[in-house]
């Protein structure tokens, strides 16, 4: 259950990262009324707060603080609201506000360097880093390959354009290829791009079912941590098993040595019988001797 709600303040913290971002390059380009620049800066600041919360929170629970620190040190910096440090000091001197540009465009980086980890992580998890691979290289042979072999399209940014609404089965037709093998190029790059987005489609349905299923909601699949959990169990259960096993064998050689003394004992006890058999035999025998002795005395 812990680890649904850790990937679900995950999934929540990257859409407020992903929107703050939006929202600061949108103040790095357009002229925005104070009125809504303050609820920006409101919103940064919130954002900043939960990532203060959040790298404090992994600091505190790292077990090499300092390693750690030099890792994720970029976090720190998306975390500042330079907006509302900086924003006071613009009002009252311009010359800071292309400070306060420098270090916005510096938090933009942070932002999306953190962002990026998430995506990477999504990416991965989906293998859809393989088929945008795949796709970037289709998209790049093809672009050159228009571009050399049709005569018609004689400008790279047309061949790419052309590429692109391909691949993508848009198909403007604003940019054509002419000759048989311009259009040939055009069949391969459209097979190419149903194949890619069916792919696409395909993995990120995986994944997000994959997540539904694995939801402690649904009783279908049990998730990682119970998996780990059973496992564990099942490997503290298999060496009881195997010191059992061990034991057993131990006591099955122990009534086997027993068994044999035994035998052993009962053939002495029979050597034993014959020998007492024949010395009462012989007892007997000199008993008679002897009462024919006394016999002959007599007379």
């Amino acid at each position: 259950m812990r680890k649904i709600e850790k990937n679900k303040f995950n999934l929540s913290l990257s859409i407020f990262i992903l929107i703050d971002l939006i929202l600061i390059i949108f103040t790095l380009s357009f002229n925005v009324p104070t009125d809504i620049y303050n609820n920006i800066i409101i919103f940064d600041t919130i954002v900043c707060i939960i990532l203060i919360f959040e790298f404090s929170l992994r600091l505190f629970k790292s077990e090499n603080k300092g390693q750690f620190f030099i890792h994720n040190w970029t976090e720190l910096i998306a975390a500042v609201p330079f907006d509302l440090i900086m924003f006071p000091l613009v009002l009252t001197h311009s010359g800071f506000l292309k400070v306060l540009i420098i270090l916005k465009f510096i938090k933009v980086i942070a932002l999306f360097l953190q962002l990026l980890e998430t995506i990477d992580v999504f990416l991965k998890k989906t293998h859809l880093d393989e088929v945008l691979g795949v796709a970037l290289l289709v998209i790049l042979v093809s672009t050159l390959a228009v571009y050399l072999f049709d005569p018609s399209i004689t400008n790279i940014l047309d061949s790419l354009w052309f590429v692109v609404s391909t691949i993508t089965t848009v198909g403007y037709g604003d940019v054509l290829p002419h000759s048989n093998i311009g259009r040939i190029l055009g069949l391969i790059i459209l097979t190419f791009g149903v194949f890619i987005f069916s792919a696409v489609t395909g993995a990120m349905a995986s994944y997000f079912t994959r997540k539904v299923f694995t939801n402690d909601e649904f009783n279908i699949t049990e998730n990682d941590e119970n998996i780990k959990i059973l496992k564990e169990d099942l490997a503290f259960n298999k060496n009881n098993l195997n010191k059992a096993n061990t034991k057993l064998d131990k006591t099955y050689k122990e009534i086997e040595s027993i068994k044999k003394e035994l035998d052993e004992t009962r053939e002495e006890l029979i050597d034993i019988k014959e020998e007492l058999n024949k010395s009462n035999q012989l007892n007997k025998e000199l008993q008679d001797e002897i009462t024919n002795l006394n016999e002959i005395l007599k007379k």
